[in-house]
């Protein structure tokens, strides 16, 4: 089969789970391994990105076709703006004689002139020359590759997580405008007819790719979660790549396109610096997390999270949010921030994020909303509450809520969101602090199918792994609640060990080392005894928020009729803690109720 395409070419090129990216088809790296797929592959470079991946030709789709697509449009993110500017540099530098090559030829423009006339006056009226024009016009149009209603499996989806909970999903398939097989004059008609075209504002989306973590250079294919797109850096590429949270990774003087002005100077991120408060300063964190920050850093660099075009706004910016923000900035995502304590917003701009006055604001100026709150109160006074979500809330509007609560508010705030026409989806989030500032967050979703396929992007920057688990809001919510009741009793327990430990006279770093060398050994166990040891309980994760975890999974276990008698008594254990103040403190501080 010969290949469409050759090395040099300039191709927007489709991968799995992502819209088209402008890229160029270079040698293959001798390190990455060719794809074992009868079908043609290509070997390509994406721009700005600074990646590159074997891409199969019926993903990819010359440059010159899509290029009016994207000229002047500024509904697009930061980093596929530089990407397109980088590939038009690259067209730019082509010699005449290349592009040429790519332009329709004379009898093509003949044709899309003089529509059903011969493309050439003088062509031959002999038998032959018939023939041949017979056999030009015969020449019959590929039709786009078909599967059976339902499979939405292709071979290679097979190889690379199609037993996943993604079944529907051709990780190939190619937009509607961007299909196009065709040759000759219709080919060159439907070019010029989508010149004409506008481009939708509306959401697109995108689709899910699901991969773990992605490494440089790897080439292994044998296993289903090794990712079939490899990310290298060069030392220049590095260096342009740097991770640091400071205004020029968003784009010097970078504004939003919204609605209005007065929204566009709400949301600016160009007020003076104010000093932040106490916590809300970043320079506070531990060295545990400044280790975590820097370890994000180096993960990002093997990741290749391309950010959606879509205009995300975040509410909350507590433990949890803090981190996950930073991660949606460092990805590229354009995002308006929210806190109801105002201050904590300021480090946030500082970064690259825009600001709103409210949550209706945020929700009005977005495209998306996701909203990481504390508890059940503060979700109903940010949704229904004087200048809440729902006053944002139109046609359109997308709002993904990531906070612990229980059913029966994930259900009210669902269906108010649904009656104004919005779209919703659940989506809490399992770790602590440390997760979140290394984007390395456990992702659990429910509700609309859509929605989370336009978040794809945001979760990939913000965790390590999502999980959509049905339509049925709620679903999520309680496989986070029986997440935390585990997490909940397993700390309790070990607080009772160390506890015991020190009354019988064992030394509990004896016991901590036993314990990390065996069977048990795991982050909470480990992290959790020294916490006890040392007597620090900084907090990753709220003991309040623990303790109202289990007393939302107490409820849940009663509405079944399941006895919980395990989540029963550290929940009672919890409940001390708090009574000798730890509430504010880490879950590991449960301690202090066990020797007291």
């Amino acid at each position: 089969m010969a290949a469409k395409f050759k090395v040099g070419d300039l191709v927007w090129a489709k991968m799995k789970g992502f819209s088209a990216w402008p890229g160029k088809v270079i040698e293959p790296k001798p390190e990455i391994k060719r794809p074992s797929k009868k079908q043609a592959h290509q070997f390509v470079f994406f721009f700005g990105a600074e990646n590159y991946a074997w891409i199969p030709e019926e993903s990819i789709t010359p440059y010159l076709k899509l290029r009016d697509k994207y000229q002047g449009a500024t509904r697009i993110s930061k980093g596929f703006k530089e990407a397109i500017e980088a590939i038009e540099d690259a067209w730019q530098a082509l010699p005449d004689s290349a592009k040429d090559k790519h332009l329709p030829s004379v009898d093509e423009e003949l044709a899309l002139m003089f529509p059903g006339k011969p493309a050439s006056d003088d062509e031959d009226d002999s038998p032959r020359g018939k023939k041949e024009r017979k056999s030009v016009g015969s020449k019959k149009t590929p039709k786009p590759r078909s599967r059976p209603s339902g499979s939405g499996k292709t071979g290679r989806a097979k190889s690379i997580g199609a037993e996943r909970n993604h079944k529907d999903y051709d990780p190939y398939e190619m937009p509607d405008d961007e299909v196009e097989d065709e040759s000759g004059a219709e080919a060159f008609k439907k070019k010029k007819e989508r010149k004409s075209k506008v481009i939708p504002t509306s959401r697109k989306s995108l689709p899910v790719k699901r991969t773990a973590p992605l490494v440089s250079g790897s080439g292994d294919f044998s296993s289903p979660k090794t990712p079939r797109f490899f990310t290298a850096k060069t030392a220049s590429s590095s260096a342009e790549g740097d991770l640091s949270l400071n205004r020029s990774s968003m784009g010097e003087g970078a504004t939003p396109k919204y609605k209005d002005e007065a929204s566009e100077a709400r949301l600016s991120p160009d007020e003076p610096r104010i000093p932040a408060d106490g916590d809300d300063d970043f320079s506070t964190m531990t060295e545990e997390e400044k280790a975590s920050t820097e370890a994000f850093a180096k993960l990002q660099t093997q990741r290749a999270v391309i950010p959606t075009p879509l205009r995300i706004g975040f509410l909350g910016l507590g433990i949890m949010g803090q981190g996950m923000v930073m991660n949606l900035l460092r990805s590229g995502h354009e995002v308006t921030v929210w806190n109801r304590t105002a201050a904590k917003t300021r480090e946030f701009a500082k970064a690259g994020a825009f600001r709103g006055n409210n949550p209706a604001d945020v929700v009005q100026s977005c495209d998306i909303t996701f909203t990481c709150v504390s508890d059940s109160v503060a979700v109903r006074d940010v949704v229904f509450g004087n200048q809440g979500v729902l006053q944002g809330i139109s046609k359109g509007k997308c709002y993904v809520e990531m906070s612990t609560v229980d059913e029966e508010t994930v259900q009210d705030v669902a269906d108010a969101v649904m009656a104004r026409g919005g779209t919703f989806l659940e989506a809490p989030v399992c770790g602590s602090r440390v997760p979140a500032l290394e984007g390395m967050l456990t992702i659990l979703t429910s509700g609309d199918r859509k929605l989370y396929d336009d978040c794809f992007s945001c979760f990939e920057a913000m965790g390590r792994k999502s999980f959509y688990l049905g339509n049925e809001v709620g679903t999520a919510t309680r496989m986070k609640l029986i997440h935390n009741m585990i997490l909940g009793t397993v700390m309790a327990s070990l607080a009772e060990g160390m506890a015991l430990a020190e009354k019988v006279g064992l030394d509990q770093e004896d016991l901590h080392e036993v314990l990390c060398l065996g069977a048990l050994n795991c982050p909470t166990i480990n992290h959790k005894s020294q916490a006890i040891m040392n007597q620090r309980f900084d907090t990753h994760f709220p003991l309040q928020h623990q303790q109202k975890d289990l007393r939302l999974v107490l409820s849940m276990g009663d509405s079944v009729e399941q006895p919980l008698y395990l989540a029963a008594a550290s929940n009672e254990l919890y409940k001390k803690a708090r009574r000798l103040g730890m509430s504010e403190s880490d879950i590991s501080a449960v301690y202090k109720a066990t020797v007291s």
